[in-house]
């Protein structure tokens, strides 16, 4: 890496460290609430820092990267350093934090919410009149990871540009709900931190905001919220598989199996690695002061991490970028992130209180009633298209081009 592209880093780091160490110590001095936190306050402060005057003044403008001093550094925090803490979370996972029911628990809820959630929205796209892979970029965002899984999803199905901004607008402005609606709604249904960073995890589209919410939830949620959407995010190369082979039949395996192969991230395994550092230390000298302190290091720069990844979080919320997303478009995305989180909600809570047959069976009717709306609604669409080609002819007009008109003749559509 170059000493200039180093430089041109500095601004936006140091921005996001000023912020999210700002809110490291207000909410040290700040009473205890449960709904106060220093993500939530980190990612406040970053968003009234660009919609505020302060933006124009600091020349924060993602309508011209190229003149914007802060891009690089907030890239650099929303990426690499995010991963990186990420992998440290790795470290202060213990081997009693996940058992055995826990992790059926994610098992069903990703083998359910997945499905049904894309399923849900195909259904819904046909009355909305939304294109088929608009509405496939939307459902990948909501199941897997927000814009990651919107990027990856759109060569592989051959969206246009045009879909891809509106779904990444989307299931961006969705991450952002989740932000400050997860911690009340976990509150009010009595889920434990752990329980609550899960269903984070398992809910939220992109990374970064399920391991903010993850923070917001109390002691462990983050670290919860991590391996939940780790495991989430290995069904990315499936899903690319599926994508594929559903939308171009054409494409070769070999093709489709480099292109799931590219979005298998390193991070994941990484945090895994550490999970199992942290069992095998913990085993053998779990006691040792040496341990203690590194696992306190540790601690602290994953907490001072994430304040900075929600504080660069919170300048990228633009309120006039959020309300840029088509319409039909936003009430696709709202189902769809609300099937995702409200089915990963109700199977999580079910199996916190140990009812693991409620679970399974949720799962199933969930499973089972979406993909029924999804045939009925991809039949009427069906019908709809057969009259249609009864009652209009396809014509070529004088200057070439090819418009639908009456089988009688009588009228062109324009």
């Amino acid at each position: 890496m170059s000493a200039r592209s180093s430089e041109s880093r500095i601004a936006g780091v140091m921005l996001t460290l000023l912020l999210g160490g700002g809110a490291l110590a207000l909410v040290r001095v700040l009473p205890q609430r449960p709904f106060i936190s220093s993500v939530l306050i980190a990612l406040m402060m970053g968003s009234l820092v660009v919609n505020l005057p302060t933006g124009h003044w600091l020349r924060i403008r993602y309508d011209d990267p190229a003149n914007n001093p802060f891009m690089p550094g907030l890239n650099f925090v929303g990426k690499p350093l995010l991963r990186a803490a990420v992998v440290l979370m790795g470290l202060r996972i213990e081997a009693h934090d996940f058992g055995a029911g826990q992790l059926l628990t994610i098992g069903l809820t990703l083998a359910a919410a997945i499905p049904a959630t894309f399923f849900l929205t195909h259904a819904l796209a046909v009355p909305l009149r939304v294109p088929r892979p608009l509405a496939d970029l939307v459902s990948a965002g909501t199941m897997i990871c927000g814009a990651s899984a919107v990027n990856a999803v759109a060569p592989v199905i051959g969206a246009r540009r045009e879909d891809q901004a509106l779904a990444l607008g989307t299931v961006f402005l969705f991450s952002a709900v989740a932000l400050v609606a997860f911690r009340p709604l976990a509150v009010a249904v009595g889920l434990a931190p752990h329980d609550a960073g899960v269903w984070g995890g398992l809910a939220v589209n992109d990374l970064a905001s399920a391991v903010a919410v993850g923070a917001q939830m109390g002691p462990g949620g983050a670290e919860m919220a991590a391996a939940s959407k780790s495991l989430r995010i290995l069904m990315l190369a499936p899903i690319l598989i599926a994508f594929g082979v559903a939308r171009r039949p054409e494409a070769r395996a070999g093709e489709l199996r480099r292109a799931a192969a590219k979005h298998v991230p390193g991070f994941v395994v990484g945090f895994m690695v550490l999970v199992a550092a942290r069992a095998a230390v913990d085993h053998v000298a779990g006691d040792l002061a040496a341990w203690r302190a590194i696992l306190a290091a540790d601690k602290f720069a994953v907490e001072l991490a994430m304040a900075m990844v929600a504080a660069s979080i919170g300048l990228n919320l633009r309120v006039d970028g959020l309300l840029g997303a088509g319409c039909r478009a936003v009430v696709l995305g709202a189902v769809a992130a609300s099937a995702m989180a409200g089915l990963s909600l109700t199977l999580v809570f079910l199996g916190a209180r140990g009812l693991y047959v409620a679970v399974f069976a949720t799962a199933a009717l969930a499973v089972a009633v979406t993909f029924t709306a999804f045939r009925v609604a991809r039949h009427a669409e069906a019908v709809a298209d057969r009259d249609q080609r009864r009652r209009y002819r396809a014509v070529r007009t004088m200057s070439g081009h090819v418009r639908l008109a009456p089988v009688t003749g009588e009228y062109r559509i324009p």
